[in-house]
Formats: structure tokens, sequence, C-alpha cells
């Protein structure tokens, strides 16, 4: 028997794997279907963790398996406390029991185990628990923490969800920006909303438009599970987001106004707080966008990137991953590459 949802693997694992992988999860029986690893998955069909890992996440986006993760003392490795989601770690300092230790939760300490969905009961019960003695510390594998994974599957596959309902939902979102009509502000509006059910799609993000005393930001972005990996790690936990719907050209004046912003936000201490926006445009930014947002980000490392709509509807008709997009962007104003590095191979968004 072979399931058909597993073809989207295609892309990444050759055909001889896509059965092996068929096989594995057919094979397990009982409580093996809810602790599934990267490292059992990587040792059962003979694969690297890295592919692994990859293999998971996509399994994941296609409703064949879901996740949930475990956090585990960093110490004495005992199970602390299991949750569905990783919305629900915050800021508070764990304590472990059995060491009696106090700690703040890292990736590295976050287990993750994948269940198949149509079998996903929990394979813990609440409570802090451990099944050896106390005093016995678990070890888990690198590979199977949240900081393996993330290492492995990458920041971008791991945290963007773009299936196939969301892009036909897009794609019908982009003809309406295009056809908007009416007041200018009821034509800016389609371009921000859009753009901001875009990156909703990024499970990390969280977004808004908020009045400063001197602006309207059209998108606020918060990372809410911020961590300092890949294109996390450049963008920061907080973001801005400008919409211009206009039918020309957009001005250089545009960028400038968003550094000021910046800059402001920053309080002058060189994009310590808030280090990075977007400037989401219908026609394709100027030159100068790019002169200048080289001159900034090497004056006070504040990176401004620039996207317009045909950009966003060959993602959206590619099903591209926004992440990587802004990823690439942020590298070609960082090294103020003349290559597009999207056309000689090096990112597929």
């Amino acid at each position: 028997m072979f399931c058909s949802r597993l073809l989207i693997l295609q892309e990444i694992v050759s055909h001889e794997n896509l059965v092996k992988i068929n096989d594995y999860f057919y094979s397990l029986i009982g409580n093996e279907k809810n602790v599934i690893t990267v490292s059992k998955l990587a040792k059962a069909i003979d694969i690297s963790e890295n592919l692994a890992a990859k293999v998971l996440i996509k399994c994941r986006d296609a409703n064949i398996l879901c996740e949930k993760y475990s956090i585990r003392c960093p110490n004495c490795g005992l199970l602390v406390k299991r949750i569905e989601s990783l919305e629900e770690i915050n800021d508070d300092c764990f304590q472990c029991y059995n060491c009696d230790e106090d700690f703040f939760v890292s990736p590295k300490d976050i287990e993750l185990l994948y269940s198949l969905v149509e079998d996903g009961k929990s394979v813990f019960i609440d409570g802090q628990q451990n099944n050896t003695s106390c005093s016995t510390a678990i070890s888990v594998a690198p590979s199977d923490t949240l900081h393996g994974v993330l290492l492995a599957g990458g920041v971008n596959e791991y945290f963007w969800h773009f299936d196939d309902s969301k892009q036909a939902y897009f794609m019908e979102f982009l003809k309406r920006v295009k056809l908007a009509k009416g007041t200018t502000k009821k034509i800016g509006d389609t371009l921000e909303n859009m753009t901001k059910e875009l990156f909703k799609c990024c499970s990390a993000f969280v977004v808004s438009n908020i009045r400063t005393t001197t602006n309207q930001i059209d998108g606020f972005i918060r990372n809410k599970m911020y961590v300092p990996y890949g294109v996390f790690n450049k963008i920061g936990s907080e973001f801005i987001i400008e919409c211009k719907n206009e039918s020309n050209t957009p001005k250089g004046e545009y960028l400038s106004k968003m550094h000021s912003i910046l800059t402001v936000a920053n309080a002058g201490e060189e994009g310590k707080k808030i280090k990075f926006g977007i400037i989401v445009s219908k026609k394709k930014g100027p030159s100068t966008f790019r002169t200048l947002a080289v001159k900034y980000y090497l004056s006070n490392k504040i990176v401004i990137i620039s996207i317009s709509i045909n950009e966003l509807e060959d993602l959206i008709s590619k099903k591209g991953n926004l992440l990587e997009m802004i990823d690439r962007k942020i590298i070609e104003i960082e090294t103020d590459s003349t290559t597009d590095l999207k056309e000689c191979g090096l990112y597929s968004s």
C-alpha cells in the first residue's frame, strides 16, 4: 500500500527512499506512531539527518504528521513540560524539581516528536515525568531538538506554511490588488491587506498596523517565536512594512522615510532594536532604492529591502518561500551584490 500524499517528497528524495519512507510509516505500531524523530527516520531508511529533518517538515506541512514538543531540563534531562505549540513558550524561567535548577528555555532544550495524524495520540501525560529514576539523565539526540531541526531543515522551511489552498487564495487576492478601483486609500488598503495576510503564512509572525506620534505604519510585525537562526537572526524580533500601491515607480524618498522611522525607533543605537524594514510596491522600486539601502546598511546596520507585486506574483504562482526571498534580498544588500542570487541558483525564491 502506498500513501499518495507522500509524493510531495519527490523533489527531495529518490524513488527508492520514497518507498522506504512509506514502508517505515506503515511499519509503525502502537506508540511508535507517536514518537517519530529525525534520528529514528534517518537510521531506519539510511539517509542523512539533514534530509530526514526536511522530510518530516514536508510531511507536517502536508498534514501527514503533526508535531509536539517537550521541554527538558538542560542539566539532568528531566521532562519538565510538554507543549502543543511553540507559542506556549514565553520568557518565564522554568524550574526542574529533580535537580532544583532554574533555567530559561533555548532551542537545544526543546525536543520534537512527530505523530502520524490519523493516530496522533500524545506520547506524554501532563506534568513532569521520567521513565527512569529522577537521578538518571535522559540523553536526547541533538538532531531531535528544535536546535537540530532548524539547523538541518532550515528556519525558512520550518516556519513557512503555504499549501495549494493558500496559493489559490492569494492568486485571487493579487487580481483584486491589480484591478482595485476607488479612492487612493481604498486602493492602498487592498495591497496592504494582502501583504499582511501573506506574512501571516509564517507561523512565527504577528502582523498589525500601528500609529506612532508622527507616522502611520502599514505593517508592524512581531516575531513571536524569535530564535537566533538564519533569516530570523537578520530581521530581529520586530520589523516594519510600508505598502505603496501607486501606478508609477515609487519615489526614492520612501526608502529615506523608512530609514528615518527606523533610526528614531532605535534611538541612535545602530539597529539594535528594530533593524529591518520592507517596502512593498505595485511597481518595481527605482535604482536609488538599492543605492540608498546599501548606504544605510554600511552606515548603521539597518537593512531595508523592496518587493514588487510582480515578485510576489512569481512567488505565489510557484509556491515559493517568502522567508527565503527576504533572506536573499538581505544578502544582496549586505554584500552589495550586482549578481541576481536567484538567477545564479543560490536561492529558489
